[in-house]
């Protein structure tokens, strides 16, 4: 699994730009930031999580998940002995708590099992320690990276000849090219997230809310 400079050395021999004559490392980044977002969004990886109530409070932190984008399910009050386990109805306060809809005031101590996603890392893009893409994601960066890049030159250089010798509506062209084809491969990944998904078996929830546990 790639590194940030591995995928940065490899948008560069895509755009046969190695010399940073037309993108520097830093432009660069900015386009891998952007595709790793696109791909999270389609993507995600999917996390569990258990976190002890610091306080008798139906308000629950959710600040050590880390990475957390979205809360899927909650199993409270949880215990590996108790099956099947008890789904309480939530809603989220605000991005980093969650609010039990729960009756009885919960107790200091007790655990909530909470299941969620959370967005994949590059090592060494924003203090990651760790790529945790597989090689055809990693495929899909460079591929959204390039197109990114291709498409902010191309407009920074309407009626100029670049460098290398492409016009802009060259440049405009093959980006045009390789943002539908990093589409198509995103489409690709959400079609196979949603297969997986289907795989398993969903609980019934009576009622929803937005913003409330539940599948239906």
């Amino acid at each position: 699994m790639s590194d940030l400079a591995a995928l940065i050395d490899l948008v560069e021999l895509d755009l046969r730009d190695t010399g940073n004559a037309n993108w520097s490392a830093e432009e660069l980044t900015a386009h891998i930031r952007r595709a790793l977002h696109s791909y999270n969004q389609v993507d995600p990886i999917r996390a569990v999580g258990e976190i002890a109530l610091a306080a008798a409070s139906r308000e629950v932190s959710l600040a050590t998940l880390t990475g957390l984008m979205q809360v899927t399910d909650v199993w409270y009050p949880y215990d590996t002995a108790t099956y099947p386990p008890e789904r309480p109805r939530w809603e989220l306060l605000s991005e980093s708590t969650l609010y039990l809809l729960v009756d009885e005031s919960p107790s200091a101590g007790q655990v909530a099992r909470l299941f969620y996603t959370k967005g994949h890392t590059i090592s060494g893009l924003d203090g990651a320690a760790a790529t945790t893409l597989d090689d055809p994601a990693e495929g899909l960066m460079v591929l959204g990276a390039t197109a990114c890049a291709a498409l902010q030159y191309a407009q920074a250089t309407i009626n100029t000849v670049t460098v290398s010798g492409w016009t802009p509506r060259q440049l405009q062209e093959w980006a045009a090219e390789r943002m539908a084809a990093f589409r198509e491969g995103l489409e690709a990944v959400r079609r196979r997230a949603v297969l997986e998904a289907d795989a398993r078996v969903p609980w019934q929830a009576s009622t929803r809310q937005e913003g409330q546990g539940g599948v239906v």
